[in-house]
């Protein structure tokens, strides 16, 4: 299914029960919450208890895809990004 037709966050690829609970405790409660807030600003909001890879989770999740999908240059982008903080 396309990442776009899910609503509930334990729906989305990659996110676990301890990524949805943090999501939800950092007021991201849907997902599309979550593709409104992003993958990088997520991943902020529940960091520094989850490392980069929940970045790449988050991003995947978004898209509706694996996180071994993700392209070299995504992959890249999100860890300069997130070097912002």
């Amino acid at each position: 299914t396309d990442g776009a037709d899910v609503t509930e966050l334990r729906d989305l690829p990659g996110v676990g029960p301890e990524l949805e609970a943090a999501l939800r405790a950092a007021g991201i409660t849907d997902a599309e919450t979550l593709r409104r807030t992003g993958s990088v600003e997520a991943w902020w909001a529940v960091h520094p208890r989850f490392s980069l890879h929940s970045l790449l989770a988050l991003e995947a999740a978004i898209r509706g895809v694996s996180k071994r999908e993700l392209d070299d240059v995504t992959r890249e982008r999100l860890g300069r990004e997130a070097g912002k903080g």
